[in-house]
């Protein structure tokens, strides 16, 4: 990604930690020449249906953040690697100055005002924080750690005080709404809120979002006057039209086809969402660490990969982690291909499963047989007779189902009985579980930019965000609170990745494989880098720009 603003880096004692510096604004727009892409529409398909959420409200997703970062203003946003970087907009800095105690300014550009006239001040996020350290939310942690939040006289500078340690700073102060305005997922409210960024709503449905450029906008002048988000994925028909899309759903026949449509380039990439299969605590079977080795271990995942993609993918391979999705930085297996190095579309042979916890079926059933259970015609039974029946929570997503259904036919060829429970939400399937309503859950589990996100499953308060897991442990809670303090990111990571083994090797969670991602566009734009997340993407667009169609195009 093309960063919006230029910057800095700060040090505080030997570590150097990101600063993001905003050039001053530019008062008052010029008049766009006829070959400028101010003139032009763009057409983005992203994955939906669309909501009118902010960034705080219970039914925000990646599709709405991504929409919010090109419409209100925040101190960092996410680049093409799932890495976070100055936004360098209003707020010109964030800065990291002092480690005992934590203290971190945020500086507000000068003359900034929301699209209702009203000017951008440090008291937007007072207020901002004022709301979020009281949310139950794991988006909240890094403002439920500050003690004080202090506005200048003028307005334009804001200092943080933390009363504990959070490295994860960067996370703070994302998509700030304007001061008073309600929260809710109400796609008019959404249109109605103040926005302040590159681009402001002019209408939103549930299936299509208009957005127009805020002239003032400073940074990348030349960029797409109108948007117009979707969620049909339709390419369209006409070569002139400027399209790109981004889509986890993704398979052969899809790839193929693209090949009746020579005017769009495609990229077959990684995502930040983990498939994965979760153990409830509170139930009879899948509390036994037995069960849970079995299970895990009977799940031939690499046959469920080639089932589901075949050849052509981006060389995904059997996860390896929890808490980092193949590709990111610190993944500890096969990385395949990243989303911004692969050049095309591409055939690729199956990785080996690089993790000690390897599939394997034989053991699954010696353990089985090892802790009691006995197998009889209709399957394994415990030595009182009962029959190791297992209800599985399913997430929403055509993925979810296929891989629900090819589990339960694994499991099922074991000699275990299985049930599908339909969840309407990835959250609501990871409650079933945690909740003892079901026995496992498939979902698909975002791993956003930081180790921290996933990490909170099983570490702190179970808020519904966290994709609460039901299961604590004094060992792997003392690792998050380890890492979570830790500004050095070399032994953070490493501590994220050994609190990430913790929680492997006890058999609560068990990841497949990182979803893939389709990326789709015309091959008149230029600057279009593949991305990790749907964020990720969409915080390049005002970077975007064309290049003359060849003649007879």
């Amino acid at each position: 990604m093309i960063p919006r603003g230029s910057f800095r880096r700060s040090s505080v004692g030997v570590l150097c930690l990101v600063a993001a510096m905003a050039p001053l604004w530019v008062s008052g727009a010029t008049a766009a020449p006829p070959t400028s892409n101010n003139l032009k529409t763009l057409n983005v398909s992203l994955p939906g249906p669309f909501n009118g959420c902010t960034y705080f409200d219970a039914g925000a997703n990646p599709t709405s953040n991504a929409v919010l970062d090109l419409v209100r203003p925040s101190a960092f946003l996410t680049s093409s690697a799932g890495n976070l970087v100055g936004e360098g907009g209003p707020i010109a800095s964030a800065e990291l100055t002092s480690l005992t105690p934590e203290v971190v300014h945020y500086t507000i550009a000068p003359h900034e005002k929301w699209s209702d006239g009203t000017a951008f001040t440090g008291a937007d996020l007072v207020a901002w924080w004022l709301r979020a350290r009281n949310l139950t939310s794991v988006q909240s942690d890094g403002y439920r750690a500050i003690a004080s939040l202090v506005d200048s006289k003028d307005g334009l500078t804001v200092t943080a005080t933390f009363d504990t340690p959070y490295a994860d700073w960067n996370l703070l102060f994302r998509d700030v709404e304007a001061l008073g305005s309600t929260s809710g997922c109400s796609l008019s409210a959404f249109v109605h809120r103040p926005s302040l960024g590159p681009y402001r709503v002019l209408s939103a449905t549930s299936a299509r979002i208009v957005l127009v450029m805020d002239p003032r906008w400073p940074v990348a002048a030349n960029r797409f006057g109108r948007v117009v988000l979707s969620d049909d994925a339709v390419i369209p028909k006409s070569a002139k039209a400027k399209f790109v899309g981004y889509s986890l759903d993704v398979n052969r026949a899809q790839i193929l086809a693209l090949s009746s449509h020579p005017s769009v380039l495609s990229r077959v990439g990684t995502s930040s969402t983990i498939e994965e299969i979760t153990f409830a605590p509170a139930r009879p079977f899948s509390s036994r660490l037995a069960v849970r080795q079995a299970l895990s271990w009977s799940v031939d995942r690499q046959s469920i990969i080639d089932q589901l993609f075949g050849a052509v993918t981006f060389s995904t391979s059997v996860a390896a982690s929890a808490f980092y999705s193949q590709g990111q930085n610190n993944y500890p297996g096969s990385n395949g291909t990243g989303p911004s190095s692969q050049t095309t579309t591409t055939i690729s042979t199956p990785h080996v499963a690089v993790s000690r916890l390897a599939d394997c079926l034989s053991c699954a059933i010696s353990v089985l047989a090892k802790n009691g259970f006995h197998r009889t015609a209709t399957g394994w039974a415990t030595a009182g007779g009962i029959a190791l029946a297992i209800q599985m929570a399913v997430g929403p997503s055509p993925l979810d189902h296929a891989v629900a259904n090819r589990v339960a036919h694994q499991w099922g060829r074991l000699g275990v009985v299985v049930t599908q429970v339909p969840s309407n939400s990835d959250v609501a399937a990871s409650v079933a579980a945690a909740t003892g309503k079901t026995d496992v859950a498939i979902f698909a589990r975002p791993t956003v930019t930081t180790a921290s996100f996933a990490a909170r499953s099983w570490s702190g308060p179970g808020y519904a965000d966290t994709y609460p897991s039901g299961w604590r442990s004094t060992a792997v809670n003392l690792l998050f609170s380890q890492a979570i303090v830790n500004f050095n990111p070399v032994a953070a990571s490493s501590t994220w990745l050994t609190m990430d083994q913790a929680v492997l090797n006890s058999f609560w969670v068990r990841p497949l494989f990182t979803s893939p991602s389709l990326l789709e566009w015309s091959n008149t734009m230029t600057g279009v880098n593949g991305s990790f997340s749907v964020p990720g993407l969409l915080d390049q667009l005002p970077t975007w720009s064309t290049t003359p169609l060849v003649t007879g195009s």
